[in-house]
């Protein structure tokens, strides 16, 4: 075991080295402004010329302005699974639902709600909502919205909604969701993307091209502007039904791809956060004057799909277990999280209805055991897989597949590493197409178990996994329709028991996030990563 230590220590080092100097050459040549925001005319750049705020972007202009690693890619949230879109929407759009940072649902748009039997759901809306072009948000809007992402299954999101039978109008504050049968998770549905709420009126006048040229919505935030690429601006809505919420007059969401300028433009003032901080640049940003790194756990956790097909090594479950078991998962988390990681073997996080509480913060290292497993499967340093992952996807993909086959290598394990760039790897994973591990990364927004256990249903790709347990497809079809939250609950963590010894997936760590943020501000990051403007606060 001390010898396994020690190559991965070295493994860690070399690319913890190869890291800062990337780190170094890149801020050598990294301007402290953003060049793209100085072209821009219009409304927004009257507002905040370069975005620039002196004082290291110390708060009480009225403006606050947040940098993000990626532009939305739509204004249509029915169009989109991205949570990059998401979290600046959820500014402009309001839900009837809406999730505290632990998970809770609250009313929001409806006043109040209630399950009158097993396929329908009764809402009170909150009297004297106002949309931002001055129109009435009532029940014919949320029939309106609901309805068009359930109906249409050319959308992105109506696989998320397509339970959804009709919205029945009863009057202008009240209605009632009609399912096409149980659909316990409903409220979870109805507070996460895509849930937000259209205006009937100004759609049907003017169509779905000039909603995308003006969005309008109910929540906090109006539209003002859109760059593309650049950023998007918003106002504050002196109407908004739950009153003057938040301090900043204007939100500037500046898209900053490249890490180094989204780092420099936080440090030198540019902006007042600074999202996706590398654990590289955490040092920096927390010793520079005025600012500091904000961690944030997540609903994604990191893993691999393990394909269980017979034509695969994988198929025989003491070859599986024993790659489980020479997997060092703290490590893991130690060189990609900063040691923030959090090692779990199930996929729900806490906060998620079913989580089981017993496999998270626990992993199984055991090199020793690993080779012994393998030794009774046939193998004697002669097994040959492939790990498949992308390479710049997402933050240190490539890297962290590597440091997991040197950790394989260690017991025995030949690992033919299939570095794929980000259109590749997406259709390989998508189509099934993966060998016997891919390593991945999913998020559970809708803070629900059946988001997350959903995909070892035996009718869930198999060519990419192979995996069929009667009991696993009886467990999940029964909690899909289980109005009884407690069993249902039970029936999700005997499920999350069960993967976890015939691993269709190998749990690697819960992943977190690093904000860079003014010392000014007053911010806790959210989970859901959603930026909610009105939870920023100035000290």
């Amino acid at each position: 075991m001390q010898k396994t230590k020690q190559k991965v220590q070295r493994i860690a080092a070399v690319f913890l080295t190869a890291m800062a100097l990337m780190l170094l050459a890149a801020c050598s040549g990294a301007s402290n402004d953003n060049t793209s925001g100085t072209e821009q005319t219009g409304e927004a750049q009257a507002d905040t010329g370069n975005g620039n705020t002196s004082d290291n972007g110390a708060a009480g202009s009225g403006t606050l302005v947040i940098a993000l690693s990626q532009d939305i890619d739509t204004l249509d949230t029915h169009g989109t699974t991205a949570i990059s879109t998401e979290s600046v929407m959820v500014n402009l759009q309001s839900y009837l639902l809406k999730r505290d940072n632990e998970g809770t649902l609250h009313p929001h748009l409806a006043e109040s709600y209630e399950a009158l039997d097993d396929t329908t759901w009764s809402f009170t809306l909150r009297d004297n909502i106002l949309f931002h072009n001055g129109d009435p948000l009532t029940a014919e809007d949320v029939k309106f919205s609901l309805e068009r992402v359930a109906h249409d299954n050319k959308l992105v999101q109506h696989a998320n909604f397509k339970s959804i039978l009709e919205v029945n109008v009863l009057d202008p504050l009240n209605f009632e969701i009609i399912t096409d049968g149980p659909d316990p998770a409903l409220p979870y549905r109805l507070a996460r993307e895509a849930a937000g709420i259209f205006p009937k009126n100004y759609i049907e006048e003017n169509g779905w091209d000039a909603f995308q040229q003006h969005p309008v919505g109910s929540g906090p935030y109006e539209f003002v502007e859109w760059l593309k690429g650049d950023r998007m601006t918003m106002k504050k809505f002196d109407d908004y039904f739950e009153g003057d919420v938040s301090e900043w007059d204007t939100v500037v969401f500046r898209t900053i791809m490249e890490t180094s300028t989204r780092v420099a433009e936080l440090m030198t003032g540019g902006v007042h956060v600074a999202s996706s901080i590398p654990p590289t640049d955490l040092d920096r940003v927390n010793n520079n004057d005025g600012t500091s790194v904000i961690k944030s756990d997540t609903t994604t956790v990191r893993m691999l799909y393990v394909n269980q097909n017979e034509q695969f090594k994988t198929s025989d479950p003491r070859v599986v277990q024993a790659i489980d078991y020479a997997i060092d998962n703290q490590v893991l988390s130690d060189i990609f999280a900063n040691g923030e990681g959090t090692p779990t073997r199930t996929r729900p996080v806490p906060g998620t209805f079913g989580f089981d509480e017993s496999l998270y913060d626990t992993y199984r290292y055991d090199p020793e055991r690993a080779r012994e497993l393998l030794a009774e499967a046939g193998y004697n340093n002669n097994l040959e897989i492939t790990l498949t992952s992308s390479q710049g996807r997402s933050y240190a993909d490539s890297d962290t597949a590597q440091v997991i086959a040197g950790m394989l290598e260690e017991v025995g394990i030949k690992v033919n590493l299939d570095l794929l760039e980000a259109s590749n790897y997406v259709s390989v994973r998508t189509n099934g197409e993966n060998k016997e591990l891919l390593f991945t990364g999913w998020n559970n927004t809708l803070f629900d178990a059946s988001h997350a256990l959903g995909h070892f249903h035996s009718t869930y790709q198999p060519a990419a996994f192979g995996y069929s347990n009667p009991r696993v497809d009886e467990l999940l079809d029964a909690a899909a329709v289980n109005m009884d939250p407690d069993s249902r609950a039970e029936q999700y963590k005997e499920i999350q028991q069960i993967v976890a010894e015939e691993m269709p997936y190998i749990y690697l760590y819960q992943d977190v996030s690093f904000m860079g943020m003014s010392d000014s501000l007053d911010y806790e990051p959210r989970i859901d990563q959603m930026f909610h403007v009105d939870e920023i606060k100035s000290k």
